[in-house]
C-alpha cells in the first residue's frame, strides 16, 4: 500500500469521528500498510491537524462533563485504552479534579440508579466505579 492509498484510507476513517493517533495506526496496520508509510501518513495528518491527541482528550473530557457519566478514574482508563499517553491525560484531568464534577455524578447516581439500594451496596458500587473522594458527603 502506497502513501496516497494509506492517506485516503486514514482520512476516510477520520471523517466519521475524531480518532487518536493510536487508533489510526492500528487501522492502517490492519489494512496492511507498512510501518514507514504509516509514520508518513501520521505525520501528514498531524501537520493538517486531523490528528491531535491533546485536542481529542479535551473534547472527550468536555463530552463526559456534559453527560456526567464517568468518574475521573473511568475517563482516565478509557483514554488509556484509546492509546493516549498518560502524561497528556494527567495534565488534562488536573482541572477536572478541582471541580465538583464527581460530586455531581455521585449525586446523580444516588438520586437515580442507586436510590433504592442499601448503603453498603451504594458504597461498593461507587468504589468499583473508581470514585476517589469520600462518598459519605
Amino acid at each position: 500500500m502506497d502513501f496516497e492509498v494509506a492517506k485516503e484510507k486514514a482520512v476516510r476513517y477520520l471523517v466519521v469521528a475524531k480518532k487518536t493517533e493510536f487508533e489510526v495506526r492500528n487501522k492502517l496496520k490492519k489494512a496492511g500498510a507498512e510501518e514507514d508509510i504509516i509514520e508518513e501518513v501520521i505525520l501528514y495528518l498531524k501537520s493538517i491537524h486531523y490528528i491531535d491527541d491533546e485536542e481529542y482528550v479535551d473534547a472527550y473530557i468536555r463530552q463526559c462533563m456534559r453527560l456526567i457519566k464517568y468518574s475521573i478514574f473511568e475517563i482516565k482508563q478509557k483514554l488509556l485504552q484509546k492509546g493516549i499517553k498518560k502524561d497528556i491525560i494527567e495534565k488534562k484531568l488536573v482541572f477536572l479534579s478541582n471541580t465538583d464534577y464527581e460530586k455531581k455524578l455521585i449525586q446523580k447516581l444516588l438520586d437515580g440508579k442507586l436510590k433504592n439500594m442499601e448503603e453498603i451496596k451504594k458504597k461498593q458500587y461507587l468504589y468499583r466505579r473508581g470514585f476517589s473522594q469520600n462518598i459519605d458527603d
